[in-house]
């Protein structure tokens, strides 16, 4: 049994390089805008709603519970972009904490091994990429994690009804949460059968299901009444089998492993028969994480960085890490964490380990012609993300409400400006659903769309906007050749120069496409 003080330092060893990687890769992600603008219109009474004007309101969100959330600090006028991201990175800090002081004190480890865990959990780059972004992907993976611990975590003394509570808001707090939740009870359920068969054991598994199956179903009703649908729109989206979307989500799975091959290293060595010992942490580790591999595959990755869909079962990984450094020798501990915090910060500093010739082989997001590292991508949505909160402040300024516009990008263009929504990727328009053609060799979330032509018959009040240099030629920005396309015939192009002194960038102007025709 480990000693109090052995925890504190496996924290303190995860917590320094948590947070100085999480204020690295600190962000915010176009898709969390499109929670903010439900919470805030939940905030406003209005309730969970993305376009108001909709005669039905349609669930374009996946994130219930994090929604409810954040219409807090919407409804106290705080800035929803900076309280999210520190949400977030405090449910990531509670986690490493958490996870290192379980590992140290269940395996027993001594301050040399416990400080290892804790420098392993705190450098993994998924970790600290997931920190911020702005959505629910770290909350959710806190939840799962604390529905395991408070089942398996204490030998002695299983907590069904908490471990009930955490598995409930793990389901509520995004959607596909249920997914963990079944494979983490699952895994319980396979200790009991491979132990004495504890009662104990089998009095918090039913008190845990009893908790979490009646929660789910008393939000499942809400969402038939409040939505039409027992399932949101983003799964009608993102749901269905094809053969594309299969091979993509193996791509995905490689793509992952390759670029974080520190979590294959720690795996590999936590499921050797020595490091076996501790029936409660490595069959539920193995569970969660086959089964986390085999839904990323069936539902055909993501297209976000660092493995968001596989992100729930690395908390899985540190713990076989941990059993494995218990059954290590001294010196093979030592060489066991080198290795795989090494591997860890070149992946955070996008410097390897494998080549980026091989990795580009699993190109996953097949819409993007050029191959993009993961630490790439997350710089591109960076960008991307700050770029369009621009736009949509300007477009605030120089719409009126009740307009509307077609949007492709839709998260922060939708929050600051808040138009009326026409979605060509149909989050929050379920006639793209309901049309129901997927489009191949798409990325990751982005099966099904449909030309900005479908919505015309609705005569929205803008095609789109783009923000441009001011005295650059009128098609900068647009689509390639877009004189020649029949859309130019339609709009007509306003300007509108921005004010420096608003904290727009100087030299640039708002150009809104106004339709005209709709034919």
């Amino acid at each position: 049994m480990s000693k109090p003080h052995h925890a504190r330092w496996a924290i303190l060893a995860a917590l320094i390089p948590f947070a100085l990687l999480a204020w690295r890769f600190d962000f915010l992600c176009d898709d969390a805008y499109i929670s903010f603008r439900y919470s805030r219109h939940l905030a406003l009474g209005e309730g969970l709603r993305f376009n108001l004007a909709a005669e039905t309101p349609v669930e374009g969100y996946s994130n219930f519970l994090w929604v409810v959330y954040l219409a807090l600090f919407e409804r106290l006028g705080w800035d929803v972009t900076l309280w999210s991201r520190i949400s977030s990175a405090v449910c990531g800090a509670l986690l490493v904490c958490w996870l290192t002081r379980t590992a140290t004190r269940h395996f027993g480890l001594d301050g040399c091994r416990a400080a290892a865990c804790g420098l392993f959990a705190g450098t993994l780059p998924p970790i600290a990429l997931w920190a911020t972004g702005g959505l629910a992907t770290m909350p959710m993976a806190l939840a799962t994690f604390g529905f395991w611990q408070r089942l398996l975590g204490d030998r002695d003394r299983p907590r069904g009804w908490q471990a009930g509570l955490f598995a409930l808001a793990a389901a509520l707090v995004r959607a596909d949460g249920a997914v963990w939740v079944l494979l983490v009870g699952l895994g319980a359920l396979l200790v009991w059968l491979a132990s004495e068969r504890p009662a104990a054991l089998r009095r918090a598994l039913v008190q845990a299901a009893l908790v979490c199956a009646l929660g789910v179903a008393l939000h499942v009703a809400w969402r038939i009444a409040t939505y039409g649908d027992y399932l949101p729109n983003t799964a009608r989206l993102k749901a269905g089998f094809t053969p594309d979307r299969l091979q993509r989500g193996v791509d995905y799975v490689a793509a992952f492993l390759l670029t974080i091959p520190s979590l294959v290293v720690a795996a590999a060595a936590g499921l050797l028969p020595a490091a076996r010992r501790e029936k409660a942490a490595w069959i539920p580790a193995l569970v969660v994480a086959t089964g986390t591999l085999a839904y990323a595959v069936w539902v055909g990755g993501d297209f976000m960085p660092m493995g968001r869909f596989l992100f729930p079962a690395v908390p899985f990984v540190v713990l076989l890490f941990a059993g494995a450094l218990r059954a290590a020798g001294a010196r093979t501990a030592v060489a066991l964490t080198a290795v795989c915090v090494t591997l860890s910060l070149l992946a955070a500093a996008d410097a390897g380990p494998v080549p980026s010739s091989l990795r580009s082989r699993f190109h996953f997001r097949a819409d993007r012609k050029v191959w993009e590292s993961e630490v790439e991508m997350w710089r591109g949505m960076k960008e991307r993300a700050e770029h369009w909160a621009v736009q949509g402040r300007a477009l605030a300024l120089h719409t009126q409400a009740g307009e509307s516009m077609i949007f492709g990008a839709l998260g922060a263009l939708g929050y600051y400006s808040g138009l009326e929504a026409y979605d060509t990727y149909g989050l929050v328009t379920p006639a793209v659903v309901e049309r129901g053609e997927a489009i191949p060799h798409s990325s990751p979330g982005h099966d099904m769309r449909v030309a900005p032509s479908f919505f015309f018959p609705h005569h929205p009040t803008y095609l789109g906007s783009v923000l441009a240099r001011i005295g650059a030629p009128l098609d900068e920005g647009l689509a390639e050749r877009w004189s020649e396309h029949a859309w130019s015939e339609l709009v007509t192009i306003e300007r509108y120069p921005l004010p420096a002194e608003e904290g727009f960038p100087a030299g640039i102007e708002l150009r809104l496409l106004r339709m005209h025709r709709w034919e």
